[in-house]
Order: C-alpha cells, then structure tokens, then sequence
C-alpha cells in the first residue's frame, strides 16, 4: 500500500511540501486573520480517507460501469437533479477537462457516478481556480475519488458499496494502488459509510477563504497527515453497513463546493 503522508501547504494553484513549523505559523496567522474580519475569511475543514485496493473485495457480477461520454453528459444536464451539490461539482470537473468518470446504469436510469483523478490530471487539476489547492500532486499508484452522486433510485448503502466496489476495480486496472478521498468534517453519514467500507482516517485539509469586495479572492489549503510514521496496513474493506441512507443523501464524498 502506499499511504500519502505528504503534507501540503497550497496557495491558489501552487502546492508545496510543508513540514510542521511552517503549517502552524501559517496557521496561526489565519487564525489571526479571521479573528479580526470573520466575514471576509471563510474556514472549512475536511477529513482524508484512503483505502488499499490490495483488499478491496472484488466487484459483485451484476454491476458493469461504463465510463462517461459528452452524451451521458448532456442527457445529465436535463435532469431535474443536475443542481444537486455533488452532480453539479462533477459536471463542473467535466467542463475543466476532467473526464475519467464512471456511471452505473440502471434499467430504469442512471444509479450512481464518480469521478477518477490519477497522476495523469495533477497539470489539469493546477486549473481549478479557488480549488486547485484541494488536490495536490498524486504520486505513481495513488488515485483519488470524488463527487460520488448517488441518485435518487441508489439510496440504500448497499447499491452504493456495489458501486464502490466497481469503481475499485477500475481503479486498479488503472494501476491504481491507493485510493483517497475526502469528506467534508460535517457529513457524519457519508462518514460513517466510508469508514464502515473500510476507508481509514489520516489526516485533514483546512481551507481558509480570503476574499474582499471588489478584489481578488485567495484559498490557503492546510493538508496535515494525523497517521502515526510506522503503522499497520490498512485492512480489508470487508463488512459494509447495509443502513438505508436519508433521502438528501447524495455521496459518499463531500464535494468541494464551499459550505458543503
């Protein structure tokens, strides 16, 4: 398995390497910051999870994904759910040049769809504006997922994690060794999901916010790694939770959007 203990400081697109005196002072000075104009620095906080595919269980027969094309794009952006927080996040990756997704098609439309990021999108995902700085650099063998939409025929946890499984294995025939994710701090069901699924806990992304009336905004993203130097390997993503999920549920992966 290969565990992202990087830590990052990233400023608008620009990602760099930050050991721990560096993130506290820059920190501090945010803190500061939104301590003396608390409506113009916006703070949100996100928790990293990853997964090692090694043991991952394997797809359930029935589900065959199929990779997204501009036409199942397009019948997308005339559904009545399209301004649903994570459909739209991912429609909006598509439009930035991001189109390794996949969908799961029901017989009566489409269940769930996800977006793949590899090594291969970290120059493209350096464009995403205010957001670049969520996604730094992935290394050879890590892949990331994001905007998992679950619609509206897909709210039981057990089509999600057969989903999910699915999405594993592309992943790994992508050569994907790791997968991470993130979750926004507030979504305690898409977190207790992925946990159950076997997604670990390691680590945070704190986003501060500048921005000021007529004049050009600024995000600062924190990444920290919370996982001890020398662990144990990830376990098995075996037992999922088969709860039904609420009705406005719709993604096992927050979505970057602010406020989300």
């Amino acid at each position: 398995m290969i565990h992202d203990a990087r830590e990052w400081l990233c400023v608008g697109p620009v990602c760099c390497r930050a050991r721990a005196p560096l993130r506290v002072a820059v920190t501090g000075v945010l803190r500061l910051a939104r301590a003396a104009f608390p409506r113009h620095v916006l703070r949100q906080r996100w928790v990293r999870y990853e997964i090692d595919l090694a043991g991952a269980p394997a797809p359930p027969p029935h589900v065959r994904l199929t990779r997204v094309t501009d036409s199942i794009i397009g019948e997308l952006r005339q559904r009545p759910d399209r301004a649903e927080t994570n459909l739209k996040a991912g429609l909006r990756f598509w439009d930035e040049g991001l189109r390794r997704a996949y969908i799961w098609l029901g017989q009566d439309g489409p269940l769930c769809i996800q977006w793949l990021l590899l090594p291969e999108h970290n120059r493209q995902l350096r464009r995403l504006s205010d957001w670049a700085g969520m996604y730094p650099p992935l290394p050879r063998g890590m892949g990331q997922v994001d905007h998992l939409f679950a619609f509206s025929a897909a709210r039981l946890a057990s089509v999600t994690n057969d989903f999910a499984y699915a999405l594993y294995d592309e992943a790994r025939r992508a050569g994907v060794q790791t997968l991470i994710t993130h979750i926004h701090e507030s979504h305690g069901v898409a977190r207790a999901w992925a946990e159950d699924a076997g997604w670990r806990r390691y680590g945070t992304i704190t986003r501060h916010h500048l921005g000021w009336p007529a004049r050009r905004t600024l995000s600062v993203y924190v990444h920290c790694d919370e996982a001890p130097r020398r662990r144990a390997a990830t376990a098995p993503a075996a037992d999922l939770a088969r709860m039904r999920l609420p009705q406005n549920w719709n993604g096992g992966a927050a979505s970057t959007t602010a406020g989300s």
